[in-house]
């Protein structure tokens, strides 16, 4: 961390040319702290010494460190309406909006500008509502968005409940596990659950929603977990538009079904969905309840993650030094493995969850070796690595029993050719550690056998690294077959294993122009260069070291995936919908030249309603870009 007190220097403000406070992230992968130093309220006594002030400010930037990782930072609350206080309430200084606009397309951009000053015209706000301030998918999205319309001036606040580990034990065991078809036969919510539910989220309406936390244009729910505040927000804000948020895969097959312990979930959850605006879903029809598209508007849209955070950002030489270090002290402390670099290393990072096929994937690493060693010329060191890692969410119960499960499974005498070449672990709260290991895999993998979307997927493709992903949920709309990576079926090993063999022996190689590389005598190289552990690393060393170097396109190549993924193009999306499920008319006609931003709302239908009740609308994306949406991108599974 680097911690500056205010007042600086006006150049290093300056968005012209090298920009200080991004320079100092996204190439010397070092925290940016701007602090205002408690002194600063004595204007008109003299101004303290500058290592007093200095002194201040490394004192401020210490406290917001995590105290496992002391390379990342807290996600804190605000104590008194706990709404999310994202980069330590702006203090944190990642990026500016230069960054966004360099890693957008021109057509995204304009689209970006004339709907956050719309929106900003009308004085309107947005509240979003989720489970947990840290950890998952959900999470990183709301970071990057407030962050992001932070810049340009939206009114939007992320609140978060006090957790309960009762509650957070129903929520994910007898609503999340139960939707996705993925818990033990005999597990359903009951009569005491539902009231400890209810009563939970009352008591965090009243200790800390009741004051204007709910005074917003536009309120976000996300997820089963606070799907009993939506009647609270009804009964107080009867005006507020009230949008849900699915972002997980709901088995509608068996909610459709009212035999099914699912169906009698979702109906309990459904008294409560039933009085929103619009349901949200992942692009994957399948995912909605037949309730849902009989009585409430439904659109699709994709997750989306950010390209200038921890995950994303690229890693030059020293840190992938230091965050391979750090996770080789883990790996050994955790299961005794230590990874040798110099072999590659195939990579999933995860919740450990039951959805995400991590099983499937040990037995699919086991097979590979065993193929590797049947082989006619088998690797002399064993072959790639495999390294297992992801860390959990306060609300999520489970992370802990299959952690354990999977380091049983690996000690059974099944296992003894792979067990010390298989790295288990769960890692501290640091985006940075696992998109360090994943930039640096020979190849990456997801093998969800339940699944919304995993965005980890786009994660793996934007860093050059080649995917074997399942075909759950709407991980094949991110893969290009043969170009940045395969889809094989869900739950099954052999075709994964067959997959990375083939890989192995230069059988298979994606065809995508992203390094100069030649390919050596065994097929690894050419255009992506497969030996294990230099491409990806080589092309981020190139970008880190050169500071005037512009942020990368996130759509940048054919084998990239669509905008639509991306944190620009998830702000634009949910500004579209707030736009207009709040019916706010277009602007004035204006002289000539000067309607740019008019028409570019009048082609994204502002001034026009959104789907009616009952009635199942397409991708947002499609709404967004219309003519100038890339081909294949916008689809529906």
């Amino acid at each position: 961390m680097i911690a500056l007190a205010e007042p600086v220097p006006s150049e290093l403000r300056s968005k012209k040319g090298v920009e200080f406070y991004p320079t100092l992230w996204l190439h010397l992968d070092a925290i940016p702290l701007l602090s205002n130093p408690s002194t600063s309220i004595f204007t008109k006594l003299p101004a303290p010494s500058t290592v007093a002030s200095a002194t201040a400010a490394i004192s401020a930037g210490v406290k917001l460190l995590h105290p496992a990782t002391h390379s990342a930072t807290t996600a804190g609350v605000d104590p008194t309406d706990h709404h999310v206080q994202v980069d330590a309430d702006g203090q944190i200084k990642l990026c500016s909006i230069v960054q966004y606009q360099e890693s957008s397309s021109e057509p995204l951009w304009k689209r970006f500008l004339a709907l956050s000053s719309h929106l900003t015209t009308h004085n309107t706000s947005i509240a979003f509502f989720s489970a947990t301030p840290q950890g998952g998918g959900v999470a990183l999205m709301r970071h990057a968005l407030i962050r992001l319309w932070r810049m340009v001036g939206l009114d939007v606040k992320w609140f978060v409940p006090e957790g309960h580990p009762t509650v957070f034990d129903i929520t994910k065991t007898k609503f999340h596990n139960v939707l996705q078809g993925v818990s033990p036969e005999g597990v359903e919510i009951n009569g005491e659950d539902k009231k400890w539910f209810e009563l939970w989220t009352e008591q965090n309406y009243e200790s800390f929603w009741s004051s204007g936390a709910l005074d917003a244009s536009v309120i976000v729910i996300d997820d089963p977990q606070l799907t009993a505040l939506i009647p609270i927000i009804r009964k107080y804000r009867p005006d507020a538009k009230i949008i849900f948020r699915s972002h997980i895969q709901i088995q509608s097959n068996l909610t459709d079904d009212p035999s099914t312990v699912q169906a009698r979930t979702w109906d309990y959850l459904y008294n409560f969905v039933k009085d929103v605006d619009l349901f949200l879903a992942h692009p994957v029809k399948f995912f909605v309840p037949k309730n849902v598209l009989s009585n409430l508007p439904v659109l699709y849209m994709a997750p989306s993650t950010d390209p200038l955070d921890g995950l994303n950002k690229p890693f030059g030489r020293a840190s992938v030094r230091y965050y391979r270090q750090y996770f080789n002290g883990l790996s050994e402390a955790q299961c005794g493995v230590k990874i040798d670099w110099d072999r590659g290393y195939v990579c999933q990072i995860a919740r450990f969850d039951p959805s995400k096929g991590i099983d499937v994937l040990l037995q699919a690493y086991l097979e590979f070796r065993q193929k590797l060693d049947q082989s006619p010329n088998p690797p002399l060191d064993g072959g790639p690595q495999l390294i297992i890692m992801g860390h959990g969410s306060i609300d999520d119960p489970d992370g802990t029993w299959i952690y354990e499960k999977l380091h049983d499974t690996l000690n059974t005498p099944e296992y003894e050719l792979v067990h010390g070449d298989v790295a288990i672990v769960r890692a501290p709260p640091s985006d940075a550690l696992l998109g360090c290991i994943l930039q640096g895999a020979w190849v990456a993998t997801q093998l969800s056998t339940r699944e919304g979307f995993e965005v980890k997927v786009t994660e793996a493709i934007n860093k050059g690294v080649p995917i074997i992903a399942s075909d759950a949920g709407g991980i094949p709309l991110q893969v290009k077959p043969n170009k940045n990576g395969w889809i094989v079926p869900s739950g099954s090993s052999a075709p994964v294993a067959d997959t990375l063999f083939k890989i192995y022996t230069g059988e298979l190689r994606v065809h995508r122009d992203i390094s100069a590389s030649p390919p050596d005598d065994h097929g690894k190289g050419g255009n992506r260069g497969q030996d294990g552990k230099s491409d990806p690393n080589s092309i981020a060393q190139a970008w880190v070291g050169n500071f005037d170097e512009a942020a990368k396109k996130v759509h940048d190549d054919d084998g990239a995936t669509s905008e639509d993924f991306w944190t620009v193009g998830n702000a634009v999306r949910w500004m579209l919908l707030f736009d207009r499920l709040l019916g706010l008319p277009l602007p004035e006609p204006k002289g000539e030249g000067e309607g740019e931003g008019r028409e570019v709302l009048e082609k994204m239908g502002v001034g026009k309603g959104l789907v009616k009740k009952g009635e199942e609308g397409g991708n947002v994306w499609k709404m967004v870009m219309g003519d100038d949406m890339v081909e294949g991108e916008g689809e529906l599974i």
